[in-house]
């Protein structure tokens, strides 16, 4: 499994409840965990057992360092990972209210190491050798990672490689305009596997107003589109037309952060072993579910603990 992507540090601050008396944030110690959407996908399907390799871009700085102790802590190969100078690791602040929820500020907004990747540092025979390759929209916004992850997705798809991206789309922090609308429909003709968010990702990316005709549309005959659905569970529909739902199962929320890239951890876990679409969408829930029950993107279970 490669998964090429973003990678960042966490700091979460959990925000006091304004509604109690005591509203002072000195009792919200901040916390350092491992971050980034592809990154945090890595990590889980290492956890889940399936041997994984990430490649991307950190910077030569503190947060760099851990990242990659963080990465060989939790079985990640990253011998693909290039270290670039002039450009900080980046910082997500993740601010956790008090129902679960979150809000993000990035640092720095613009020019982060994870986007200094570029298609030099790639290895061609590497992508081709996959059993299946993993990727993020978010990295589609800025050069050389545009170029990066466009040229990794073709070189899979030419050698019959899986493709799976994450939209991942931010359009909240970076819009979404027309440049970054044609660089996703370039991304959509190497994906066998789209996933996304339901409330925003997948109706802008596919122009339409209505979930089930925006799945349908994104599918097109030729590819596999899930949405992610929160509290609702997932759906999916494959390139034969065919729709499959999956319930959320009961969860203690703690917060969502990275509840989406743990989803998608147990769903690609489950394709690459086989499993059915249901199945599969049945096994991102459960190992989301298990995330959102501890703090940070990293509180991921092995594969004993979701009976995957």
């Amino acid at each position: 499994m490669l998964v090429l992507g973003d990678v960042n540090v966490d700091l979460v601050i959990r925000l006091p409840d304004y509604a109690n008396p005591d509203k002072a944030l000195r009792k919200s110690e901040p916390l350092l965990f491992g971050g980034g959407t592809c990154a945090n996908t890595a990590t889980g399907l290492a956890r889940l057992g399936v041997t994984t390799s990430f490649v991307g871009a950190l910077g030569d700085d503190g947060f760099g360092r851990w990242v990659l102790n963080d990465f060989a802590e939790n079985g990640v190969e990253t011998s693909g990972v290039a270290v670039v100078r002039d450009a900080f690791t980046p910082q997500v602040i993740a601010m956790i209210r008090p129902d679960g929820e979150r809000d993000l500020v990035v640092f720095p907004p613009h020019g982060a190491a994870d986007r200094q990747l570029a298609p030099e540092h790639l290895d061609a025979a590497r992508i081709r050798a996959a059993r299946w390759l993993h990727t993020t929209g978010i990295l589609l916004r800025e050069s050389p990672s545009r170029e990066a992850i466009l040229f990794a997705m073709r070189i899979a798809h030419e050698a019959g490689v899986p493709v799976s991206i994450d939209v991942n789309l931010r359009d909240e922090l970076w819009g979404y305009d027309a440049e970054m609308a044609a660089t996703v429909s370039q991304a959509l003709a190497f994906t066998d596997v789209l996933l996304g968010s339901s409330e925003r990702e997948l109706l802008l990316v596919a122009g339409q107003a209505d979930l089930m005709t925006a799945v349908h549309a994104l599918a097109d005959g030729r590819r596999t589109v899930v949405a992610r659905l929160g509290a609702d569970g997932a759906l999916a529909v494959g390139p034969d037309g065919r729709l499959v739902q999956a319930p959320a199962g009961p969860v203690t929320l703690v917060d969502t952060l990275g509840a989406g890239d743990a989803f998608n951890a147990g769903y690609i876990a489950c394709v690459v072993e086989g499993g059915d679409l249901a199945c599969c969408l049945a096994a991102g829930n459960r190992v989301a579910a298990y995330k959102i029950g501890g703090a940070g993107a990293r509180h991921l279970p092995t594969r004993a603990e979701v009976s995957l």
